[in-house]
């Protein structure tokens, strides 16, 4: 099944740097999409080296292997895991990055079915058949509270510990979410990080890829409206189209 892919990032109107980082590539049929955290430049670091060992281990993978669902699996599992093991040590290293992390999202496109990995809360949304899906679950103090039913979303409560990650890539021990989908022609997947979806309901985003055949300008609509909003942060977003 042949793909369609856009992204881009954006450091929006608040932040000095952008310490988000991305990769995509049509031909490798992967999309990764990190937000990094941490003091100095210590966010923009790990993201990047989150970004670059994962899109690495990923483009080792020969043709046949993507026919092997167990196989992309495993190895976007031990390129996480490796990508958490760079950060690490690159900390120990580095006393002034000591508490940089990052987010991940990433999807891998395989004939007839898509593989995605999520830590933290950097989102992954399904679009099909004209309605929204988020596929990964995020890993905040927020959204675990929600889920409890003990919060509320949007109360006053909820937005003061919005920013409080309970996995994150730079933890010393970490659980990686694994999801298999089967793909369908004209099915969209849409990746971001909260810079969009804070700002940005989900109906929202399915207007606006929905309504662009030019999945760039879909992205720069959707960035466009982010920072229309207040753009406090870094945004991230990518789409991919099945055909």
């Amino acid at each position: 099944m042949a793909l369609e892919m856009a992204a881009l990032t954006h450091k929006g109107l608040v932040r000095d740097n952008n310490e988000d980082s991305l990769y995509y590539d049509v031909r490798d049929r992967v999309t990764v999409i990190c937000d990094g955290m941490g003091g100095h430049a210590g966010g923009q670091v790990a993201s990047e080296i989150a970004v670059q060992v994962v899109s690495g281990s990923l483009r080792t993978l020969r043709p046949q292997d993507w026919l092997d669902e167990e196989r992309v699996i495993d190895t976007l599992k031990h390129a996480i895991f490796g990508a958490n093991d760079h950060i690490l040590s690159r900390a120990r290293v580095d006393h002034s990055l000591f508490d940089m992390g990052t987010t991940i999202v990433a999807c891998c496109f395989m004939q007839d079915r898509v593989v995605t990995a999520n830590i933290g809360d950097s989102r992954i949304y399904r679009i099909a058949e004209g309605e929204i899906e988020q596929v990964s679950d995020d890993h905040s103090l927020v959204a675990e509270r929600i889920r409890a039913g003990v919060l509320e979303a949007g109360s006053p409560e909820a937005r003061m510990l919005s920013n409080i990650l309970t996995r994150a890539l730079g933890m010393e021990q970490i659980t990686v979410d694994i999801t298999v989908e089967d793909l369908r022609p004209g099915d969209l997947y849409l990746l971001c990080t909260d810079g969009l979806s804070d700002l940005i309901e989900p109906f929202e985003m399915c207007e606006v890829a929905l309504h662009n055949d030019d999945l760039q300008l879909a992205c720069m609509e959707l960035v466009d409206l982010a920072n229309s909003r207040g753009g406090h942060d870094n945004i991230t977003v990518a789409l991919i189209r099945a055909l």
